[in-house]
């Protein structure tokens, strides 16, 4: 029997709790190739979390796929299990989260989580949308989101950031690159799908400190705290969503 394999060197631990967006590693590098799994993509030769979840590596042992043997494959996923642990409907929930998914595009009116990709200011932030959100879902944890095998590309306009946005606010003042949004598709553009927050549901749902790089907490509708400085930074928070 051969000796057990260390798992891949990824930019998050095995084990650790990531978020879409999560940038996880090449997808090759010297003789190690990774593979997207369930919860995660490929985009540009990095491998890419879409979920949130536990991130997982499974090695495959099998060498006799046409190569030389000598270079290992690992298969990258994320396990929405470990997000709550004691949850009892865990093949309910992969099922779920893997139904489909390459079927599925996204449509005008759906909600959708997705990561800020760029903030061009001042009119517009270009947003990377990774996962589609069914309505009364916990927009982080429910076990209805369906991910797409790769990111479709969405625009958020200065005047869909908020309800009755004008061209006053400072769309920095909303959202920074990096930060996890929940929002609606509001129409089809010509190259991508036109994005609003423009409801009191919708926003940033997960947001990184810019100076300490820990995680921050939503302290009121237009402000996070971070949680190891309590350093505040503006954002366009989303209020809460209650799974029903």
């Amino acid at each position: 029997m051969a000796p057990p394999t260390a798992p891949p060197s990824l930019r998050v631990d095995v084990g650790a709790i990531v978020t879409p967006g999560d940038r996880l590693g090449p997808a090759s590098r010297g003789k190690v190739a990774l593979l997207p799994g369930s919860g995660t993509y490929i985009r540009h030769g990095t491998v890419f979390a879409s979920l949130v979840g536990t991130l997982c590596a499974t090695r495959h042992d099998d060498a006799d796929d046409g190569s030389d043997g000598a270079g290992e494959r690992w298969t990258i996923s994320v396990d929405s299990e470990g997000v709550s642990p004691e949850g009892g409907a865990g093949e309910a929930r992969k099922t779920a989260f893997a139904k489909h998914p390459s079927a599925v595009c996204p449509q005008v009116r759906a909600l959708i989580l997705g990561r800020v990709n760029r903030v061009a200011r001042p009119t517009h932030a270009t947003v990377d949308i990774v996962a589609i959100v069914p309505e009364n879902t916990d927009a982080l944890k429910g076990p209805s989101i369906i991910p797409f095998p790769e990111p479709f590309t969405g625009t958020l306009r200065q005047n869909e950031l908020r309800p009755n946005s004008s061209l006053e606010i400072k769309i920095e003042e909303c959202v920074r690159p990096g930060d996890v949004v929940l929002a609606r598709i509001h129409a089809n553009g010509e190259r991508d799908f036109i994005l609003t927050t423009a409801e009191a549901e919708l926003g940033v749902v997960q947001a990184i400190c810019e100076s300490s790089g820990c995680e921050m907490q939503p302290v009121s509708w237009k402000e996070m705290r971070c949680k190891a400085t309590g350093v505040k930074e503006a954002r366009k928070v989303a209020k809460p969503r209650r799974a029903g």
